[in-house]
């Protein structure tokens, strides 16, 4: 009874550890993309999360983009497309990680090469 008790104990602080470790990414977000050359893009990003999947919209202020990703603990994955007009469109494929009202990490423009991101909460 005893060993049950300590098992149950121990699932339960391991099990709200866990929760306390998902970084929470909703709200309203100022990202700015380094393109492959080396040009920085403004873009007002918009999260929403259920869990793990995000989703979401990002607004260059020329067009807005559906953003679908997902989040471990503080890792995060995101995409969305753009159409470029020039080369047609171009998935932004975003990886990185969450550090409170901060993210950062890298993104790849398909075959057009990869940059770095940054993202401050504006909320």
């Amino acid at each position: 009874m005893s060993r049950a008790l300590t098992v149950a104990a121990f699932m339960a602080f391991c099990g709200g550890g866990l929760a306390a470790a998902q970084a929470d990414v909703a709200g309203s977000w100022a990202l700015v993309i380094s393109d492959p050359l080396g040009r920085d893009n403004q873009v007002a990003l918009t999260l929403e999360q259920d869990g793990e999947t995000l989703t979401g919209v990002a607004d260059n202020s020329v067009v807005q983009s559906t953003v679908q990703g997902s989040l471990d603990g503080g890792d995060i994955k995101m995409f969305y497309e753009v159409d470029t007009g020039q080369v047609g469109v171009i998935t932004l494929a975003f990886s990185g990680t969450v550090d409170g009202s901060s993210m950062k990490g890298t993104v790849a423009f398909g075959r057009y090469g990869s940059g770095n991101w940054t993202a401050v909460r504006n909320d």
